[in-house]
């Protein structure tokens, strides 16, 4: 005999876990860190940059930006969707990102 609650709970969860937003793009869970990996495939004067969500396991390396902008947004949380690049570019030149304010 087939439990319909037991099946229809399980589809439930399922289209729960994988609807939304599996990699975490819009939780306030990034960071963005320099990549030592990828030293001399940047323009001149600037240094390669990952967004990292160490939650999730994701991570973005297709990004350059200067040293000064590295060193403050060092340790600050953002969602990945408010990072503003230039995607005309590879790597793309972040050209700012709108942080979350902590609780």
């Amino acid at each position: 005999m087939v439990n319909y609650k037991l099946s229809a709970k399980m589809l439930l969860l399922a289209s729960l876990l994988t609807a939304c937003d599996p990699e975490g793009r819009q939780e306030c869970q990034w960071t963005l860190e320099p990549e030592p990996k990828l030293i001399g495939k940047t323009e001149e004067g600037l240094i390669p940059l990952c967004a990292r969500n160490r939650v999730t396991n994701r991570e973005d390396c297709r990004f350059q930006g200067t040293m000064e902008f590295a060193k403050q947004a060092w340790t600050k949380k953002f969602r990945y969707v408010d990072i503003d690049a230039d995607a005309s570019k590879a790597p793309k030149v972040i050209r700012g990102i709108k942080y979350c304010t902590p609780k």
